[in-house]
């Protein structure tokens, strides 16, 4: 009997934390990534920096992508709603501890044809006093408002995450609006060069026409070749002023135009092989889906808690006294404790209601952090797949530029020699321009997919 009695008290002094106790659920994750390298399972003992926008080597652009991390809108909100969830950690967290006000009154009345005494003076008296009011403080037995605050704090993190995840994109959307400006602004010159030479070719066709020597068809599909090529330099010139506009909003600044380096001059970073997908748990939308789980676990049991009784207590302590002075000499001391027990009679089915309820929200965001994780996976065997073709991509067609280059070269010397038509000399210079903007898309491609795969990592990592 007196153990029993032990536990109960020691379970009312303390209490403890009722529902569930968190446990990760289990997913699926194999050891490496499907599209990795087969060969390398181990961790890398490289390491991506987290600030991974710098490994691009380009200073504009590490320039950029600091300024939308202080003026960018959408990490702004992102700001205040992570201060937002920081207030309201702190209110759930002082609800552990009573609160005590203090208070302080002067009260003066009159009573006419009132019996005469020493502390009615003319009819009126009057009243000082102070005291200390402690409001409605929850003893919490079951550990209700613990879990309370366990939930808060859980909500707390997940939007921390979610700003970190807000500020990921940013900095990925930064970088690939400022590789597809400055693939835009190669493609535009040799698109201004590739115009000047079909200019040449129409030219020298319709000569030709005029002479006899070829028919009108060959000439007006050189001319149509002409206009062609003039369409396409409106069509870069109109994409890179969306595409300004685009990364201007990014900035959080009004349009203008910015100044990014050449494709050429952008380094394309290596990004170590055999990455464990374990990294995936450090991604900032899977880390926020599992403190969203984590509030959920604890809800249940503040639901649960509705079942059980609960103890609250209001107390007060103070002095009165007829005079200021004798406040503080002489007063009438007063003091005061209520304490209030409730216990659920009949509800109507309300609790029961409330706990399915809290079941199933738990239940969902258990699928919604396995979907999570899930999406996070194929993203990033996406990502690696499609980094490691636009890379083949690249050097295919850097190598047929090549080619094309030095056909135009030896062209250029057969014209020069007599044994190569001009006409034929600016059609094989058309045909060096195109590839040399084939092989610009495809190293744009390049550092598009591998920002892609640092975004997919959550951003760089580090053992």
């Amino acid at each position: 009997m007196k153990t029993k009695l032990s536990l109960l008290l020691a379970l009312f002094i303390s209490g403890c934390s009722i529902g569930p106790d968190y446990v990760k659920p289990v997913s699926a994750i194999p050891d490496v990534f499907h599209n990795g390298d087969a060969n390398q399972s181990n961790l890398q003992k490289g390491v991506i920096d987290k600030n991974w926008w710098e490994s691009f080597q380009d200073p504009l652009l590490t320039q950029l992508v600091t300024k939308a991390l202080i003026a960018n809108h959408d990490i702004a909100i992102s700001q205040a709603q992570l201060e937002a969830y920081l207030g309201q950690f702190d209110q759930t967290q002082s609800y552990l501890y009573p609160q005590i006000n203090g208070t302080a009154s002067f009260d003066r009345k009159s009573t006419e044809n009132a019996i005469p005494n020493r502390n009615l003076r003319d009819g009126i008296t009057s009243t000082y006093s102070g005291s200390l009011n402690m409001a409605s403080y929850e003893i919490d037995l079951y550990g209700k408002v613990r879990r309370t605050t366990d939930a808060a704090r859980s909500q707390l993190l997940a939007s921390e995450y979610n700003r970190r995840s807000v500020q990921l994109t940013v900095c990925a959307s930064v970088c690939a609006s400022y590789a597809r400006l400055s693939s835009l602004n190669d493609q535009i010159k040799l698109a201004h060069e590739n115009s000047t030479a079909t200019q040449e070719i129409e030219k020298n066709t319709l000569l030709k026409y005029k002479l006899g020597a070829i028919s009108e068809t060959e000439w007006l599909s050189a001319s149509a070749q002409l206009e062609s090529s003039r369409s396409t330099l409106s069509q870069l010139e109109a994409a890179r002023t969306a595409e300004e506009s685009t990364l201007n909003t990014l900035l959080g600044e009004n349009n203008k135009n910015i100044h990014v380096s050449p494709m050429e001059s952008i380094n394309v970073p290596n990004v170590p092989a055999g990455l464990p997908s374990q990294l995936l748990t450090r991604r900032p939308d899977v880390a926020a889906a599992e403190q969203n789980l984590i509030a959920a676990n604890a809800k249940i049991g503040i639901t649960k808690a509705a079942y059980f009784p609960s103890l609250s207590l209001t107390a007060m302590m103070g002095v009165q006294g007829d005079t200021l002075s004798n406040v503080f000499s002489n007063p009438t001391k007063l003091w005061q404790i209520t304490p209030v027990a409730s216990i659920p009679i009949f509800t109507a089915g309300l609790i029961d209601a409330q706990m399915r309820i809290a079941r199933a929200d738990y239940n969902q965001s258990v699928a919604l952090y396995q979907k999570t994780v899930l999406t996070a996976l194929n993203d990033t065997d996406n990502a690696l797949a499609q980094n490691t073709r636009t890379k083949e991509q690249l050097l295919l067609n850097e190598k047929r530029a090549d080619a094309l280059k030095k056909a135009f070269e030896q062209a250029q010397l057969r014209y020069k020699a007599g044994t190569y038509s001009y006409t034929d000399l600016l059609v094989m210079q058309q045909n060096w321009l195109s590839a040399q903007q084939q092989a610009i898309i495809s190293k744009q491609n390049v550092l598009t997919t591998t920002i892609g795969l640092y975004k997919a990592l959550g951003g760089g990592w580090e053992n």
